[in-house]
């Protein structure tokens, strides 16, 4: 994988794509206003019929009729049911992973296109090319490029030959607390939306130590900075609690220890579980209807669909495919057992993996979340307005929120597998028009319409 990626670093490196995207125009002066809908409020845990009226790409009001001094354009939703538009908390937007030969890395210029496509509004990129993040960031906030709204970490700090260091990517490594407070003050002036910290002294890679996680903290929390912290046992995360961190990565294996679920809500830490990176590749092999989906098929070149279908992938999971769903089980167990306690969950893939498809695998994580025992109303607030929150934005469908909107053609409530069936996407009170965005699949006329 080293190799793959050190490839693709130099071939885009100095390449700054100029993506003339999906209606690049500000929002700024624009009015419309959608009626006829069913407005799904994730905060409220309410839905009502209705409209909503945007002006300059923010939510002003849900009307019962048109504003008298309205001059912009009225969309009748015939019923459709509007959400906040999601957001993958935690992906990787080099490209997509496969098994065999070859990976679709395409970098994030693209990648925020296809995310964009299958309604993911915002994407928080936790491990990247530094440089190539905050280029494409700045490109994106100045309105040269199109595509998800772009969050990211910038880099990932660890320890000297620590996780994270093994890919070819450039990052930053701290080895003591006064190694933590000088790269978090550096990178601090680079404003990352969150500082990425990765701790597992248990693991057979370097780790950095309590200490100098606790400082890292710190410091970030001195600049307003939320931190994501990548861990591997139950004890990180009992560490991380202790260090003041904002959220933990990943789910630990093992049953989930009695203590832990409460400690996280009694400190306000959120998790970020990434049911999927951990249990998609078997669905991927063995589940035929999972890479059928048509939201998978647009979102991926053929080949990385066919690289989970060959005999060989088949027969190199097949003899550990009852261990892998065992412990999935064990896995969604925890994440219930988090949420139970009150413990706020976001949502997020880990696109870049194997078993991930950007944009798709967002969908599949909160299919994941509902197995694992939350509420379709749980699992949309973890991609919407829950991620807002941990954001520092307001993404909902209230007054005041950012008009990132995703209208859909059946309730999520009903079947949360509803968020794929997009009608219609809006990005900053712009209608997007999906079929200029640059996605690999077959064309929208190979597919039977609503």
């Amino acid at each position: 994988m080293k190799s793959k990626i050190a490839i693709w670093l130099q071939r885009n490196m100095l390449l700054t794509i100029m993506i003339v995207g999906a209606g690049l125009a500000s929002a700024e002066g624009q009015e419309l206003l959608l009626i006829d809908g069913h407005i799904v409020d994730p905060e409220t845990r309410e839905i009502r019929a209705g409209s909503l009226f945007i002006r300059n790409g923010i939510i002003v009001s849900s009307p019962s009729h048109i504003p008298q001094d309205f001059d912009g354009r009225v969309i009748d939703l015939n019923g459709r049911w509007v959400i906040p538009g999601l957001n993958d908390m935690h992906a990787h937007t080099v490209g997509n992973s496969m098994p065999g030969e070859g990976d679709d890395w395409v970098g994030p210029q693209l990648m925020i296109q296809r995310q964009l496509y299958a309604g993911v509004t915002g994407v928080l990129d936790l491990f990247n090319d530094e440089e190539t993040l905050y280029t494409v960031r700045e490109q994106q906030r100045t309105g040269e490029i199109d595509g998800a709204d772009l969050f990211a970490s910038l880099s990932c700090l660890t320890a000297t030959d620590g996780h994270c260091t093994e890919y070819g990517i450039p990052t930053r490594v701290m080895d003591s607390p006064e190694d933590a407070i000088r790269v978090v003050n550096d990178l601090a002036l680079r404003q990352p939306d969150v500082i990425k910290i990765v701790y597992q002294p248990t693991d057979d890679q370097p780790s950095i130590d309590l200490e100098t996680l606790a400082a890292a903290v710190a410091t970030a929390s001195e600049h307003n900075l939320p931190t994501i912290i990548h861990i591997k046992t139950w004890q990180d995360i009992r560490d991380a609690v202790e260090a003041g961190a904002s959220a933990v990565t990943h789910v630990p294996r093992g049953p989930i220890p009695d203590d832990i679920a409460r400690l996280m809500f009694e400190n306000g830490v959120t998790a970020i579980p990434t049911i999927t990176v951990e249990t998609e590749m078997i669905r991927f092999i063995f589940d035929p209807l999972v890479l059928d989906a048509e939201l998978a098929r647009r979102l991926s070149p053929a080949d990385v669909i066919e690289a989970y279908r060959t005999d060989s992938i088949r027969e190199q999971y097949s003899n550990h495919r009852e261990n892998i769903e065992q412990r999935s089980v064990v896995t969604f167990a925890s994440v219930g057992a988090m949420a139970d306690a009150g413990v706020t969950i976001l949502a997020g893939s880990d696109a870049a993996n194997w078993g991930t498809i950007h944009g798709y695998s967002l969908h599949r994580e909160l299919l994941n979340l509902v197995e694992a025992g939350l509420s379709p109303w749980q699992a949309l607030a973890a991609s919407t307005t829950d991620a807002g929150a941990f954001l520092g934005r307001s993404f909902g469908v209230q007054p005041g929120d950012e008009a990132n909107l995703l209208v859909l053609s059946a309730s999520p409530i009903e079947d949360i597998r509803n968020t794929q069936q997009i009608s219609m996407v809006i990005q900053h009170g712009r209608v997007i028009d999906r079929d200029t965005l640059e996605i690999p699949g077959f064309a929208s006329s190979d597919v039977p319409s609503d």
